[in-house]
C-alpha cells in the first residue's frame, strides 16, 4: 500500500510540474499569424499560388490552400497585382481572408 502512495504522489508531481509547459505549448500552435502580400494569382501544376512583389526583390511564392476556382480563375486570366489578406498556415501555405479589400469565399 505505501508504494501505490508513493506511486501516486510521484505522478502528481510530475503532472504539477509539466501540466504549465505542456499548456503553453498548445497556445503557441493555435496563434494565428497573418500577412498582407502584393501580387499575382496564378495557376500551377499542383494548384493555385501567389508571386509576391516587394519592389525590385525576388518574387515569393506562396502556395494557396482554399483555392475557389471560380473566383480565382478571373485573377489569373487578368494577371492583375491584388493586395491578399492571408493567414499562414504553415510555411509558405497559407489560406486567404481578402482579395483587394473584399472578403474572400
Amino acid at each position: 500500500m505505501k508504494k501505490r502512495q508513493t506511486f501516486l504522489l510521484l505522478v502528481a508531481a510530475i503532472f504539477l510540474v509539466f501540466g504549465p509547459l505542456a499548456d503553453q505549448g498548445s497556445e503557441a500552435q493555435t496563434s494565428v499569424r497573418k500577412m498582407n502580400l502584393t501580387g499575382e494569382i496564378a495557376k500551377a501544376r499542383h494548384g493555385y499560388i501567389i508571386r509576391s512583389r516587394r519592389g525590385n526583390a525576388p518574387s515569393e511564392i506562396f502556395t494557396i490552400l482554399n483555392s475557389e476556382p471560380k473566383t480565382l480563375d478571373g485573377f489569373v486570366k487578368s494577371e492583375k497585382t491584388v493586395s491578399i489578406e492571408v493567414r499562414i498556415v504553415s510555411g509558405d501555405n497559407v489560406e486567404i481572408e481578402k482579395i483587394d479589400g473584399k472578403k474572400y469565399p
